[in-house]
């Protein structure tokens, strides 16, 4: 199995302004998760695709391959979908698609380290997956949540009305993928239209790795548990 990292990291943002190269722990964001797939030892090539030379140049640094992104594949409202189809595009023809896995590593995860990745294709090739994806487990169940009807304003159920009446612990744990790895076949990929999910093996993370950068608090905090580990570890 050949096994691809990709790395996207744009250079505009909606909550932080140039969020990837913004500076955590001493080094830009998308400099975490080029330095955790530098140290995945599973990894055939390390691809980032930016339309930013800043970010470029670092890949260039550490010897990634480099992909420059078209503006209009870097505006919100490119997909991660677009982006890996871009991608994909940019692979040799005659490429194995059923034996050749992506893992798609976003910058906003700097606490996902190449620990993490490694388990995770580690237990891929054990089970023999074809797709893994990284999940935290929710602290509140979604089998109590309701929908506010928008005719009416009544609630409804999300699920069974029967288990917004049950006891937590008596209900199954749920959960939600992180946003830290997504990996899958190309094959996976394109005969599905976009990331495999159902079916795929769960990675389990935990609260305080899985943290996703979206806002200045979210780097103040993920600076202050990065901080906290390198002291327990010294």
């Amino acid at each position: 199995m050949k096994i691809i990292a990709l790395i996207p990291a744009r250079k505009g943002s909606k909550g932080i302004q140039n969020k990837n190269m913004q500076l955590l722990n001493q080094l830009p964001l998308v400099e975490h998760t080029i330095q955790a797939a530098h140290n995945t030892k599973d990894f055939d090539e390390i691809w980032i695709s930016s339309d930013d030379n800043r970010i470029l140049a670092i890949g260039a640094k550490y010897g990634l391959n480099i992909i420059e992104r078209p503006q209009e594949l870097a505006s919100d409202e490119a997909s991660a979908n677009d982006v890996v189809s871009h991608f994909l595009s940019k692979l040799p023809s005659n490429l194995d698609k059923k034996n050749t896995v992506i893992a798609y590593l976003q910058p906003t995860s700097p606490l996902r380290n190449s620990m993490h990745i490694q388990e995770a294709i580690e237990a891929m090739k054990e089970k023999s997956y074809t797709s893994s994806i990284s999940v935290v487990k929710l602290n509140k169940s979604p089998y109590k949540s309701f929908l506010i009807n928008p005719i009416n304003g009544e609630l409804s159920s999300l699920f069974d009305e029967r288990l917004s009446n049950k006891r937590r612990q008596d209900l199954q744990d749920a959960f939600i993928p992180n946003g830290a790895m997504y990996i899958f076949s190309i094959h996976d990929f394109e005969s599905r239209g976009g990331f495999p999910s159902n079916g795929s093996l769960p990675y389990i993370m935990s609260r305080d790795d899985s943290i996703d950068i979206d806002s200045e608090q979210d780097l103040n905090r993920a600076n202050d548990i990065l901080q906290d580990k390198i002291s327990s570890n010294s």
